[in-house]
C-alpha cells in the first residue's frame, strides 16, 4: 500500500480505536498504530494535534469544558445552578429506579428522568465545540430521554435498559451535531475523504500534466480548502500539489 494511504488508513484507525475507548489514546498507541511508518517528533506532534481537534486525548482525557465558548460555559453554569435542586444520584440508586418503573410502577417515570438529568449534560459536554450549542445538545438530550422511556422493552433488565437510555442521548446529539454542521463526516469518514483528496490529485495532475495547486483542486474535488491544507499537513505533503502547507506556503 502506498504510504500516505497507509498513514491515512492507520490515522482512521486510532481515530476509531480512540472513540471506543472514552476519547482517550497513549502515546504507545500511536506508536502501535503507526509501527511500520517512520515517524519524527515532529510528525507525532501534528498527530496528537489532530488527535486533539478530533477531540481524542492522548496520556490523559480532554476537558470537554476546553471545548466550550463563554456562551456555553455561561449556559452550563446557569443549568447546573437549576439542577443542584434535583441532586445526582449513584449507579446503584439509578438501577433501582429502573427496577421501580419496569415493575409498572408510572409514578416512577419523573424520578426515572430526573435520574439521567445529569448524564444528559455529561454526555452533552462531550460534543461542545463542534457546532452546536450546548444548549441545543441538551434539549435535545432531554427529548432523546423522553422518547426512548416511552418505548422501553419492559423485559429487559435495568443494566440494559440503563445502556440503551445512554446510547439513545449519544446518538440523538450525535445526529444533532451531523444535520447542522456535518462534523459527523469528519470523524466517521475521514479516511474516506483523505483518500479522495489524494486520488483526486493524481487525476488533475494527469489531466493537467504537471502539479496541481490546492485551489485548483478544492474546485475540481469539490473540497473545502481547510480540509485539503489539514490532510496535506497531517500526511507530510503530497509531491504533485503545489503551495503545499509543508512548504510552508499559504
Amino acid at each position: 500500500m502506498d504510504e500516505k494511504k497507509l498513514f491515512i488508513a492507520q490515522m482512521d484507525k486510532l481515530i476509531k480505536y480512540g472513540r471506543d475507548n472514552d476519547n482517550l489514546v497513549t502515546r504507545a498507541d500511536i506508536d502501535e498504530y503507526f509501527k511500520d511508518i517512520s515517524l519524527d517528533e515532529e510528525k507525532k506532534q501534528l498527530i496528537i494535534n489532530f488527535l486533539y481537534d478530533a477531540r481524542i486525548g492522548v496520556d490523559e482525557a480532554i476537558d470537554p469544558e476546553e471545548m466550550m465558548d463563554e456562551e456555553d460555559v455561561d449556559f452550563l453554569k446557569m443549568y447546573i445552578d437549576e439542577l443542584e435542586s434535583i441532586g445526582k444520584v449513584t449507579e446503584k440508586e439509578k438501577l433501582a429506579v429502573i427496577d421501580t418503573f419496569l415493575s409498572g410502577d408510572v409514578s416512577a417515570k419523573d424520578k426515572l428522568i430526573e435520574s439521567y438529568l445529569w448524564d444528559v449534560v455529561e454526555t452533552a459536554k462531550l460534543y461542545a465545540g463542534f457546532g452546536v450549542g450546548l444548549e441545543d445538545l441538551i434539549g435535545e438530550g432531554n427529548v432523546a430521554l423522553a422518547v426512548i422511556l416511552e418505548g422501553l422493552d419492559k423485559r429487559s433488565s435495568a443494566k440494559e435498559i440503563d445502556s440503551m437510555i445512554s446510547d439513545a442521548l449519544m446518538s440523538a446529539m450525535e445526529e444533532l451535531v451531523y444535520e447542522d454542521s456535518n462534523e459527523k463526516n469528519k470523524n466517521n469518514s475521514w479516511a474516506q475523504d483523505a483518500n479522495e483528496v489524494l486520488d483526486k490529485a493524481k487525476e488533475l495532475a494527469e489531466t493537467l500534466g504537471r502539479n496541481v495547486k490546492v485551489e485548483e483542486l478544492c474546485s475540481f474535488g469539490d473540497f473545502e480548502e481547510e480540509f485539503v491544507r489539514n490532510v496535506l499537513e497531517i500526511t507530510g505533503g503530497i509531491e504533485i500539489i503545489e503551495d503545499s502547507v509543508k512548504n510552508g506556503s499559504k
